[in-house]
């Protein structure tokens, strides 16, 4: 084998040994600087975090903003909705795309992939795109308009599709939280659904000529709404949404209707439609039998304690409740002292993460709370610090706050939003952001911390050669680990616990390791002073 050709094909990452701490937390984006193009990068939340063809991208609201002229600015042409791109990680961020005049924030940032053309033909190759989408009231005309954007990843420009034009009054009547891509299993074309706030259910076709790439029709496939959905999501092949207390399924075909699945109504409460009821409505595998089951965040008012169900298909088109978490109680046990009073949670969805040290699925989801007792520093009645649930494969959960332990000196996080993996080759790191106004003055409050992964203490550096090469990588059974000179070096082999699980003796310029033993999972192959990470597979 030529060692110097394995080098140039192979990417390896090599480390040395340091004492850092095996996690690390470091600010990403702080509001109220400016882009390599003078662009304010401002607001008071970031709503989400995508990752997005090795980029990663954030939403930017500016909700009770003080930049923006509804609540004390002079200049209109700022403190409207953003989406701002990070292109690496030491990198500053930058403005991608500017709304317009109000557009106060982008109601939802998600990457779709659309498979078929609009008569329902594959594509050549599928279309992955990132899309994003917000109302804009007019006071003059008393008109709403609602828009979809998506990006061109040749250009970097943003096309614009009309999705319904509507009177007042605006808010939650045309507030557009979640979008997803369905094919109807009865006539086999792909379209896009939208909840479009009180409006109802709204649909569109591909359409790579139109430079928002999507066709929506302009009526309701299913609506009004009493209180506006905060979730759509496909499961066992089947569209479902959220609505207040209801969990709602399409039945497919030329003409789509739309039956109630699910009711939270026998709980009793009260539904207040700012606060939502089902939330976060989450696709997840089925811990107890085959396809799919439903996670969600039941939060119907403000007594809201952040109770956690799943839902698992009974066999007959409906769906079991079962009790998984209570938010308050678990925040009260990790703020000592505390006396919880209310939670909201699930901005968007329960994220799944494999986490790198323990190899476990994990479930995230962000929440704020509001409570009092045991001396914790809050900010208008609400915890100040930035407080993220971490659901196991065993559906057991456990409570984690950015940044550490929160001081009553520092800025305020108040509430986790969002939360995505990093997209960047030369890191393992989890990205978080977030805040919520609570219709307090929040100016320049966004943010996006970073949580920085170092397993067992080894410092993952830049890509480089090295004295070792090994491949294949990722490996089945056997590695083989060619070096440029005779000595003799030792070598171990551990997990990302820090573990030790085999080690030898290399004898030669060429060696033969027999791995077929280990479970499947991320290795760290140390020699001498170095390290690589390699992947057993199947």
């Amino acid at each position: 084998m030529n060692l110097k050709k394995h080098i140039l094909n192979l990417v390896l990452i090599t480390s040395t040994i340091s004492t850092i701490d095996a996690q690390v937390w470091t600010k990403s984006f702080s509001a109220g600087s400016y882009d390599s193009n003078k662009k304010l990068l401002g607001g008071s939340e970031v709503l989400q975090l995508v990752n997005h063809k090795k980029k990663l991208f954030a939403s930017i609201g500016y909700w009770q903003d003080a930049n923006n002229i509804w609540y004390g600015g002079s200049n209109n042409s700022i403190g409207w909705g953003q989406i701002n791109r990070l292109d690496n990680p030491s990198a500053n961020w930058e403005e991608d795309l500017f709304m317009g005049s109000s557009y106060l924030r982008p109601e939802l940032l998600k990457q779709i992939i659309f498979t078929k053309d609009e008569f329902g033909y594959l594509l050549p190759l599928p279309d992955t795109i990132l899309i994003s989408a917000g109302y804009s009231p007019n006071y003059i005309t008393r008109n709403v308009i609602v828009k979809s954007f998506v990006r061109n990843d040749l250009n970097g420009k943003w096309g614009e599709s009309e999705i319904v034009q509507g009177a007042f009054p605006a808010g939650e009547n045309y507030s557009i939280r979640d979008i997803e891509i369905h094919i109807d299993q009865q006539t086999g074309l792909e379209y896009v659904f939208a909840t479009v706030g009180t409006q109802g259910i709204y649909k569109g076709k591909y359409n790579p000529s139109n430079p928002g790439k999507i066709d929506w029709i302009s009526t309701a496939e299913f609506g009004p709404l009493s209180i506006r959905p905060l979730g759509i999501e496909v499961a066992n092949g089947t569209l479902y949404f959220s609505s207040g207390s209801a969990l709602y399924r399409r039945i497919d075909g030329v003409s789509p209707s739309y039956v109630i699945d699910h009711d939270f109504s026998d709980l009793g409460a009260k539904i207040n439609s700012a606060v939502g009821g089902i939330r976060g409505l989450t696709s997840i595998d089925n811990p107890g039998g085959i396809g799919n089951t439903f996670l969600l965040m039941w939060c119907p008012n403000g007594q809201s304690q952040g109770t956690i169900y799943r839902l698992e298909p009974d066999g007959s088109g409906g769906f079991n409740r079962m009790y998984e978490a209570k938010l308050s109680v678990l925040i009260e046990r990790f703020l000592v002292g505390s006396n919880v009073s209310y939670v909201l949670g699930a901005y968007n969805e329960f994220y799944k993460y494999i986490d790198p040290i323990s190899n476990d699925t994990l479930h995230l989801v962000g929440f704020e709370a509001n409570l009092t007792g045991g001396g914790h520093p809050t900010w208008n009645s609400y915890y100040k610090g930035g407080l993220f649930a971490k659901r196991n494969s065993n559906g057991q959960y456990s409570i984690e706050e950015i940044n550490g332990t929160i001081s009553k000196n520092d800025t305020a996080l108040v509430a986790n939003r969002c939360y995505v993996s990093s997209p960047f080759s030369n890191e393992t790191a989890l990205y978080f952001g977030g805040f919520d106004p609570n219709s307090n003055s929040s100016t320049n409050m966004a943010w996006v911390f970073k949580k920085n992964y170092q397993v067992n203490a080894i410092d993952v550096l830049t890509p480089n050669e090295t004295n070792f090469i090994i491949y294949p990588n990722p490996s089945s059974n056997q590695l083989f680990i060619e070096s440029e000179n005779l000595e003799t070096y030792e070598f171990t082999i551990i997990n990302l616990l820090g573990k030790k699980v085999a080690s030898g003796r290399l004898n030669g310029p060429t060696e033969t390791v027999d791995i077929s033993s280990l479970p499947l999972n991320v290795y760290i192959l140390r020699i001498d002073n170095e390290a690589v990470k390699f992947v057993k597979t199947n």
